[in-house]
């Protein structure tokens, strides 16, 4: 008998081993799949017959192959020509949708074809049938967020602010305000611009980081991000680093929760702020990102789409090790995690309340868009999965790259399809694969979608930006996250004394906890806000308003003993999140009562890690 090849008997036995992990993992083994048969494979192969090109689906059969939760459906608001490799986009406060495309998706940054475009529905049937081009000749546009009649916008290494004037559709606005952003990956570089409760502008850095100043000040010591998050305030351009530093999707819950994801790693929760942790210098704190999926990082997925032919022959080489790699998934070439992108929270009012608060992360290698379930476990939450042995949203189309979504002003939800034919960053592809594949194919394409409930009605389109100061505040305590999100950025670039007392009496009386909450922050945006209102605050019947009361109470307690005695007292709140916020900001408090506080807490939770945390982060100089 002729010996067997050592090459296949290597193949074989790898084979054997993936597949019993496979097994071990699941529980059963994988279906057949091209990549499980054990075979040989040469890089002197030409593999040009096992890599066909796929096709795309036109707009308008498209709907047909999308697979959705019961109750809901998708339609276009917006596709090409009108829009292309949409990354992010921003609603302003009139419903206009600025939108980022980033054309020059995945070698082509140099060539400058990405670009802003500004899209409007003219006729109020909430699709969009006009678009301008604010500005052209980006590089790699990652990010944005509306600001003044503007936006700002990520085009790493830089952060530019653009504004139409004179209404002609075009910018003759334009400004660098921030550099510094690394270019090192085309799929790590700035992303997720979002306003925060504190009037300051957040975004996510993503792997690859950077040193941060503001443009016009190269003298500037540079802020450090590199695995952090940043913020920036939109008038004098003061920058910090935050917590966070995951890859690509950044966003906040109702009451300032901050989540992001990444590749592998599909949902985590950001447990602290560094500024914390930051005054004990001998404390070795664990990342602020916490994995939360009960399901696990990498979770298993059920995409409709058939594995495309380049993902086979690839893991199949990776598994015989003859491209360097990971192997993931045991062996297998999909049904996994492995392009986690877009974390978003679901904050409108067009569905289903079960629905508010349920996280949302696209995968743009499984074509799907995948829900979770958040659930309190201590200070922790657990994102558990909400549609068994299926996804939320899934399409048989390989092109469907569903990478970001955003809240609507009409209370949907919608989602930015970049759709392109191959979205892997081309660094993990071998040169023996990617020779065959053509990775602009759908620079020309782009879609986005409207996920809404059956028997949804189109309400009119808003109108915050010619609202009252008075109908402004009132919009704080909105049910639509969106609209209290812009009304509260409103109000802060109106800076109107008006607002005042209007805010004061809804942070006081509101029936809306979330409204009060957004009425105190609005307060302190416009430097406006007092001892009695942050008193109010911390009295309030709802914890998240006690909690948001607490941080807001920092820099007022070196000299308000009122505010330092409700502090101690809240040491002992029922609410577990209000005592972890306690125990961090005790940590601005001088004076014994605020160890006394701490060990008061301590006592009650001292099997949570997490609070272990915020009460050593406090054992500074400062309490």
């Amino acid at each position: 008998m002729t010996p067997l090849p050592e090459s296949f008997l290597r193949t074989s036995l790898l084979w054997v081993t993936a597949t019993f992990a496979v097994a071990m993992s699941t529980g059963h083994l994988p279906a057949a799949d091209p990549v499980e048969r054990p075979r040989v494979d040469s890089l002197d192969v030409d593999y040009a017959d096992q890599l066909p090109r796929i096709a795309p689906t036109e707009v308008a059969d498209a709907p047909a192959t999308f697979q959705i939760h019961e109750g809901f459906h998708v339609e276009p608001v917006a596709a090409e020509p009108l829009v292309a490799d949409p990354v992010a986009a921003a609603f302003d406060e009139n419903g206009r949708l600025f939108v980022v495309e980033m054309c020059g998706y995945s070698e082509e940054r140099d060539e400058r074809r990405s670009r802003v475009r500004v899209l409007e529905d003219r006729d109020g049937d909430g699709r969009y049938n006009h678009a301008d081009v604010l500005v052209d000749g980006l590089l790699w546009p990652t990010a944005i967020a509306c600001y003044r009649g503007g936006v700002f916008v990520a085009d790493a290494p830089d952060l530019y602010y653009f504004k139409d004037t004179d209404g002609d559709g075009k910018a003759d606005e334009s400004r660098k305000v921030i550099t510094g952003f690394s270019t090192s990956n085309v799929q790590g570089l700035v992303n997720s611009l979002h306003w925060g409760l504190d009037g300051w502008i957040h975004g996510a850095t993503s792997t690859a980081g950077g040193q941060l100043r503001a443009a016009d000040d190269p003298d500037a010591t540079p802020v450090d991000v590199r695995g952090r998050d940043f913020a920036f305030h939109p008038e004098t351009f003061e920058i910090r680093a935050t917590s966070g530093g995951a890859q690509h999707g950044m966003s906040f819950d109702d009451w300032g929760r901050k989540f992001c994801s990444s590749n592998s790693d599909h949902i985590q929760l950001v447990m602290y702020e560094d500024r914390y942790v930051a005054r004990n210098p001998h404390l070795a704190a664990p990342s602020p990102r916490l994995s939360i999926a009960a399901d696990g990082p990498q979770a298993e997925v059920f995409r409709i789409s058939p594995t495309e032919p380049w993902r086979v022959v690839r893991t199949r080489l990776r598994v015989q090790q003859l491209v360097p790699g990971p192997v993931e998934g045991g062996g297998r070439a999909a049904g996994y995690f492995t392009g986690a992108t877009g974390v978003t929270i679901y904050r409108g009012n067009a569905w289903p309340d079960e629905y508010r608060g349920n996280a949302f992360i696209g995968d743009v290698g499984s074509n799907i868009v995948h829900r979770k379930v958040l659930e309190p476990s201590g200070v922790e939450l657990v994102a558990r999965r909400a549609e068994d042995g299926r996804e939320f949203l899934a399409s048989s189309d390989n092109w469907f790259r569903p990478c970001q979504f955003l809240n609507a002003p009409d209370g949907t939800l919608c989602v930015l399809d970049v759709y392109r034919e191959v979205i892997e960053h081309p660094a993990s592809l071998p040169p023996i694969i990617k020779q065959h594949l053509d990775l602009t194919s759908g620079r020309d394409r782009g879609r986005i979608w409207r996920v809404a409930p059956d028997g949804f009605t189109q309400p009119a389109p808003p109108r915050l930006g010619e609202m009252s100061t008075n109908e402004l505040v009132a919009a704080l305590a909105h049910r639509n996250g969106w609209h209290r999100d812009t009304a509260l950025r409103l109000l802060a670039e109106r800076h109107d004394d008006a607002a005042v007392q209007p805010l004061r009496s809804l942070a006081a009386q509101s029936d809306s906890p979330l409204g009060q909450m957004y009425a105190v922050h609005a307060l302190a945006n416009q430097s406006a806000l007092t001892v009695d209102d942050v008193l109010v605050a911390l009295r309030d019947k709802h914890p998240g308003v006690r909690r948001h009361g607490v941080v807001l109470a920092e820099p007022m307690l070196e000299h308000s003993s009122e505010l330092r005695g409700r502090l101690c007292e809240l040491a002992s709140d029922d609410d577990p999140l209000v005592r972890y916020q306690v125990a961090f900001s005790l940590g601005e408090m001088p004076g014994d009562a605020a160890y006394r506080a701490l060990a008061t807490i301590a006592r009650r939770d001292a099997a949570d890690r997490w609070v272990r945390l915020a009460v050593m982060s406090s054992l500074s100089t400062g309490a």
